[in-house]
């Protein structure tokens, strides 16, 4: 009973002694600096690497708008965009984390867009991503 007692008091001081500690880091002033110009440049850049799925691609641009139309009036609430990578026009709908997110979503779109895929995207802004 005794060693009970005396082993709770031991765990209680060590617990406490270790809460009461304080941590003093000494950073060069120039880490501070840096620092600060990296959080201001990633918050205005803020773009992170993901997956959209890409429904059309075509070098007729007239198509691909017309594509984004009939997307959006189907899926009113998914983002879709088209994007000109020489000599192709792209859309693109969506922001997942994962490819395995973006097939998800494939899956309910495969009859309206038979030719759509996951396609990664590195420049995908945070708030584009669809909540799960």
């Amino acid at each position: 009973m005794i060693k009970h007692f005396v082993l709770a008091n031991v765990l209680l001081l060590v617990t406490f002694g270790c809460l009461a500690q304080e941590v003093l880091i000494n950073e060069p002033p120039g880490v501070a600096g840096l620092m600060e110009q990296w959080v201001r440049t990633n918050r205005a850049n803020a773009q992170v690497e993901g997956w959209r799925v890409q429904l059309v691609s075509s070098t007729d641009r007239t198509r691909v708008e017309a594509e984004k139309v009939r997307f959006l009036r189907l899926y009113p609430d998914v983002p879709a965009d088209w994007v000109h990578e020489k000599p192709y026009y792209k859309l693109r709908a969506g922001a997942f984390h994962t490819r395995l997110e973006a097939a998800a979503f494939l899956q309910t779109l495969h009859d309206d867009f038979p030719g759509a895929y996951p396609a990664r995207d590195r420049n995908i802004h945070p708030r584009d991503f669809i909540p799960r």
